[in-house]
């Protein structure tokens, strides 16, 4: 039971550390990771090193995809771009297996005294210091677990169960076991260093190790696409270029062994005498040289690489959807030209808003799943338009420059709020059996008003003013509507409900069009102080409804 409870405890002690570090690491460098991972589209040796740097520094070569796949779909760059990246994230993460061959327990202490004496001097509460203290912590944690790992079969009766080991455990059943372990677990390292304990307690030999690594290797190629869940097209796309470089790397290395006995060339003992004869080193060695052998061809062989990707997991209308059309990192640069693009992928937003929306007035009033799709996107441009903005202003703007840019960013947030307002009226209105006639009504005058403002973002001035005025008017017609339903909604089911809700979205939808429009109106009004009483009247009313909310 000691033995059990050590292993387990080491596993968690693991999962936590290396969950912990990479946070924490995340939090400190992710915008430094991120330029890292941009700058690495050079050149396919370039992604490589810059890959396999994240790698050792997340200890998870899905961690490297998923950041790669998320500035794939945010344009970025290419999956073709990623790939190299990808590749060399799974040769970073070999450098945990390295640590657990090495005796360490002297610099865990130091570490855990360290950042105990850290934080019992509040030194957590400097700039930067927390998060490095927290990656410290959590590499102290990964630390303590390989020692348990590697300190529980050491308990155990060593003949007993290195002869039952060598009895039943076959080449096949050491693959497949490896495969399981690692696709439970997510991990490659893990099972490795899980046989590495063993092979220093005496349990295992380097033969059997073998092929137990080269299953694990593959293993976490399928579990990647396992922790994918739902995610489709180019998202997607980078976790079969994982599988790749796994199922490479195996071919690769497993012809190593195998052809090595047709032509009377010992791999194993080769690998031995690579590790100087000791087990953790050489099962460390061949821990490297199945991430190198895949890393390298799937990273030059890129072209071939992407089409098998594209192929196993087509671009999506999504896909197509998220990725922004004018703002770019590089636009930093010049704050005065970034806050120009920002406006118009703003504006490009405000023109899709009449898409998030059926037309119920049509025969054919498009399909739901590509409306998902299109919010899905959009929502997904309206956030990096938020942050892109306020990177704008943390680099520093002029005064007359930072008005507008804050300006912009409330504008922003409203679309981003309406986005969604509009998203949840659409799916109220397609839950109906057959929409009702003040579902259709609500849906058709709200579908008119957003293509006007999408319309209004190219026209003049005036046109804003005409939306601000039509879309006042909203109170008591919605009021009595929302008492009458409220009424029935007790006696008429879920339809009346349904349409309660759908009243009370069309109200906070026409609203936030209002907003909208005065907050694109205003920019042209400080230039042009004549504007209409009534629309005056109105952006006073509005904004002080905003203020009160």
């Amino acid at each position: 039971m000691l033995v059990i409870a050590e292993l387990l405890a080491g596993l968690g002690l693991l999962f936590v550390g290396l969950k912990a570090m990479a946070t924490h690491l995340q939090q400190a460098t992710g915008r430094k990771v991120r330029a890292l991972l941009r700058r690495a589209t050079r050149s396919p040796v370039m992604g490589l090193l810059c890959g396999t740097l994240a790698g050792a520094a997340t200890q998870s070569s899905n961690a490297v995809a998923v950041i790669s796949g998320n500035l794939v779909r945010g344009g970025a760059f290419t999956t073709r771009d990623a790939i190299p990246v990808v590749a060399g994230g799974n040769v970073g993460t070999s450098a945990l297996v390295f640590v657990a061959a090495i005796d360490f327990r002297l610099l865990v202490l130091y570490i855990v005294g360290t950042v105990g004496l850290a934080f019992h001097f509040k030194l957590d509460r400097r700039r930067g210091m927390a998060q490095w203290m927290g990656v410290a912590f959590g590499l102290a944690l990964a630390l303590l677990g390989l020692d348990f790992i590697k300190q529980a079969p050491r308990a155990l009766d060593i003949a007993s169960v290195a002869g039952s080991l060598a009895d039943h455990l076959t080449p096949l059943l050491g693959f497949f076991l490896g495969f399981a372990v690692s696709a439970v677990s997510q991990s490659s390292s893990t099972p490795t260093i899980l046989v590495l304990a063993l092979m220093q307690a005496g349990l295992l030999g380097l033969h059997d190790a073998v092929f137990i690594v080269l299953g694990a290797n593959l293993g976490s190629g399928f579990a990647a696409i396992l922790s994918a869940g739902g995610l489709e097209g180019t998202g997607r796309q980078l976790c079969y270029v994982h599988v790749l470089v796994k199922a490479v790397g195996c071919l690769i290395v497993g012809a190593f062994f195998g052809l090595g006995g047709v032509v009377g060339f010992d791999g194993f003992s080769a690998l031995s005498a690579v590790g100087n004869d000791k087990a953790s080193m050489s099962l460390s060695v061949l821990f490297l040289a199945l991430q190198v052998a895949g890393a390298i061809p799937v990273a030059f062989a890129r072209g071939l690489s992407e089409r098998f990707a594209a192929a196993m997991s087509p671009p999506t209308l999504e896909d197509g959807a998220s990725r922004p059309r004018f703002i770019h990192d590089e636009a930093l640069a010049d704050p005065s030209t970034a806050l120009d693009l920002a406006v118009s992928e703003t504006l490009r937003l405000i023109k899709l808003l009449p898409t998030l929306l059926p037309d119920l007035d049509q025969t054919d009033n498009g399909d739901a799943g590509e409306r998902l799709a299109l919010w899905r996107g959009a929502a997904s441009v309206g956030l990096a338009v938020d942050q892109f903005i306020s990177e704008l202003v943390a680099v520093g703007l002029a005064r007359d420059s930072l008005e507008i840019a804050l300006h912009h960013q409330a504008l922003v947030e409203n679309v981003r709020t309406l986005q969604d307002t509009l998203h949840d009226f659409t799916e109220v209105v397609e839950g109906f059996d057959e929409v009702p006639p003040l579902a259709f009504a609500l849906s058709e005058s709200l579908r008119a008003i957003t293509l006007s403002l999408a319309d209004a973002t190219d026209g003049p001035a005036d046109d804003l003013d005409l939306i601000i005025a039509l879309s006042g008017d909203r109170s008591e017609m919605l009021n009595r509507i929302r008492r009458q339903l409220a009424a029935t909604a007790l006696d008429a089911g879920a339809d009346a409900r349904q349409l309660l809700l759908a009243t009370s979205l069309f109200e906070r939808a026409i609203w936030l069009v209002r907003r909208s429009a005065i907050a694109l109106r205003t920019p042209e009004n400080e230039d042009n102080p004549k504007r209409p009483a009534a629309a005056e009247a109105d952006i006073k009313r509005v904004g002080a409804d905003a203020h009160r909310t």
